[in-house]
């Protein structure tokens, strides 16, 4: 029997689908479900069609897949908005579940679960998540963190690729930037970046750091002209990779081979979070994964495996 998960981020909303052990369906639309939560505390009328609509679409690609039992969570941008259980009923009109909206430390847990599931050596290994809304980190050997379904140490810091953008809007490539200006934007960038993220540098001293969010995928397959999982990245990537999408404005970026549209504004702002985190972890490079959050939860014992409804 296949079983799905739905996911809502503050940046895209997910699918991942497995027969077993087979991926047998894995989506992600930038529906932006975060916009504007900051400022007024509730759900964009425009983003929470966005979001319903790829929802819509999630339904139909599992039920082509034959009978299934599924279950959503949502991340950062339900956690802060006010008129989230509305929203969850609406979710689960179409899904058959209202969102199990996830608390930072269990994100980062699962997270950690979703990245490190093939990893059995003894060291200790952190995953770093970098979402549209938040930030997590979970530092646990593996092994450990599998048998307890637990892992040892979490963060959840409340910055991240969206909320650093609507910061500092010049990020998002209205216009391209002369060096000078780059060099403003970058610095005051990474300076809240920085403040928010400062609680990681308590973490110095891990020896392997994975990275997951669609901010180092969309980085990794830049680097490797397509392939993203596995592929190591470091500092001196980052950085040439942040002055050159703020040398374009947005048109241009979304002409860069292996960017999706929906996040060409927000990239640079993401690496700026991705670099200030390795800097505080004083880590110069990381290993990219494709197994995250999703898989982390999917494959544990908290996936509610309900059915789907009948079609509607």
């Amino acid at each position: 029997m296949v079983r799905a998960l739905f996911s809502i981020g503050t940046n895209s909303t997910r699918l991942l689908a497995l027969d077993g052990t087979t991926r047998v369906a894995a989506e992600s639309r930038g529906t932006r479900i975060g916009t504007g939560i900051g400022t007024s505390g509730t759900i964009d009328a425009a983003a929470r069609e966005r979001t319903l609509g790829a929802l819509d679409e999630y339904v139909a690609i599992v039920r082509e897949n034959g009978t299934a039992v599924v279950d959503a969570i949502a991340t950062s941008a339900l956690r802060r908005a006010r008129d989230g259980s509305s929203f969850a009923a609406e979710v689960a009109a179409r899904v058959g579940v209202e969102p199990r909206v996830l608390s930072g430390a269990e994100e980062a847990t699962y997270s950690f679960l979703g990245a490190t599931a093939s990893h059995h050596g003894p060291g200790a290994v952190a995953v770093l998540d970098v979402g549209g809304g938040s930030t997590e980190l979970a530092v646990d050997v593996p092994i450990r963190a599998r048998g307890t379904a637990s892992v040892e140490r979490t963060l959840s810091l409340e910055i991240g690729a969206v909320r650093l953008s609507e910061r500092h809007p010049a990020l998002l490539g209205g216009r391209a930037l002369a060096v000078g200006e780059r060099r403003a934007l970058e610095t005051e960038a990474r300076a809240d970046a920085s403040a928010v993220l400062q609680p990681f540098a308590a973490e110095r001293g891990i020896d392997e750091l994975i990275v997951v969010g669609g901010t180092v995928f969309t980085a990794a397959g830049m680097l490797a002209k397509g392939v993203s999982d596995g592929t190591t990245v470091t500092h001196a990537d980052l950085t040439r990779m942040i002055d050159e999408l703020l040398a374009l404005d947005l048109d241009a970026r979304k002409a860069i081979p292996h960017i999706r549209p929906q996040r060409a504004d927000i990239l640079p702002a993401g690496l700026i979070v991705v670099d200030e985190a390795c800097r505080l972890l004083d880590i110069d490079a990381f290993t990219v994964s494709e197994a995250d959050l999703l898989l982390g939860y999917l494959t544990s014992g908290a996936f509610r495996a309900v059915p789907l409804p009948p079609k509607r």
